[in-house]
């Protein structure tokens, strides 16, 4: 009951953000979670979500009675903002309305702001029942069509919750990228750290509206780290190549290990090296503790005009 009563305020509160062009595609209750399929032009925004849950809540602190009445399918069909599917309906038909008593919306010549269906389903007899309301998700089937996924109750409790936590390891990883990254091994850790919260963000049930602004979070300190490790890591082969030039001065055949935890690193030495040394053949190996070893060559340009990488 609580999930298809909140269904029906979704219903309404989707129509009153978004337009009287908004229409029930269909939707599905289950005891943990509701989903509810809408046409809508495109993907709803931070704006629109924040919105649309702002309506819902404000329903359901209100603690409104649902009203239910039997009424002659032609009267019923004659209310003002009557919410109906394509299907066939009983006569006399059953009238279930939020907030309004019936008989006021069969009355009423105007629309008034309230949620009213044909239903034959059972329903909370206040709003408050619900306690809380949570979008979850919400995603385009197909063009024009979009669906809605939401938790009540408990769940909906536990999803501000969980958003609330990963907000804050989302700003403490972002203060520690404001400041300066000393080593490539931490702007490393750091980058792994944005890829872990990204996947807990994306997978975690929280407010949608929430995820969607944690999400862009993510990408620009994505972005941050990305540029971090690029210009170490060409430090760090700076660094290497001058002393692989010290070693093997004027050898036009170079072949030598070097101590490094990626591949990226091996390339860029091997690059900054053949433009140091246009002349060389360059071959560089790098031992890892897992046992594999990185290797990264180049010929002279002259010779061959690229260059190649691998794992072995």
């Amino acid at each position: 009951m609580v999930k298809h009563t909140a269904t029906h305020i979704l219903n309404f509160a989707l129509r009153w953000t978004l337009g009287d062009a908004v229409e029930q595609r269909g939707s599905h209750v289950t005891s943990d979670r509701l989903r509810f399929d809408f046409s809508v032009k495109g993907a709803l925004s931070v704006q629109q979500l924040q919105e649309i849950e702002r309506t819902i809540q404000d329903i359901v602190q209100k603690d409104e009675h649902v009203h239910v009445q039997e009424l002659p399918l032609t009267l019923a069909r004659g209310i003002q903002g009557l919410r109906t599917m394509d299907e066939v309906y009983p006569d006399p038909v059953r009238v279930v309305s939020v907030g309004v008593p019936v008989s006021d919306l069969v009355n009423s010549t105007g629309l008034l702001p309230t949620s009213v269906e044909l239903c034959c389903g059972t329903h909370l007899l206040r709003t408050g029942e619900i306690k809380d309301f949570v979008i979850v998700a919400e995603k385009q089937l197909v063009k024009g069509i979009s669906r809605i996924v939401a938790v009540t109750g408990e769940e909906a409790r536990e999803a501000r919750e969980a958003g609330l936590a990963l907000a804050q390891d989302v700003e403490s990883l972002s203060v520690r990228l404001a400041s300066v990254i000393p080593s490539l091994s931490t702007a490393h850790r750091l980058s792994k750290e944005v890829g872990q919260l990204t996947d807990a963000v994306d997978s975690t049930a929280i407010p949608q509206w929430q995820r969607r602004e944690l999400q862009a979070k993510l990408k620009a300190l994505q972005r941050t780290t990305n540029t971090a490790v690029r210009k170490l890591e060409t430090k760090e082969a700076t660094r290497k190549v001058q002393t692989l030039l010290e070693k093997h001065v004027s050898e036009t055949l170079v072949v030598d290990t070097v101590d490094a935890d990626s591949i990226s690193v091996v390339m860029k030495t091997v690059n900054q090296y053949s433009e140091r040394s246009p002349g060389a053949f360059v071959m560089l190996l790098s031992h890892q503790p897992c046992g594999k070893v990185l290797c990264a060559c180049q010929v002279p340009k002259v010779k061959r005009q690229t260059a190649r990488a691998c794992s072995l």
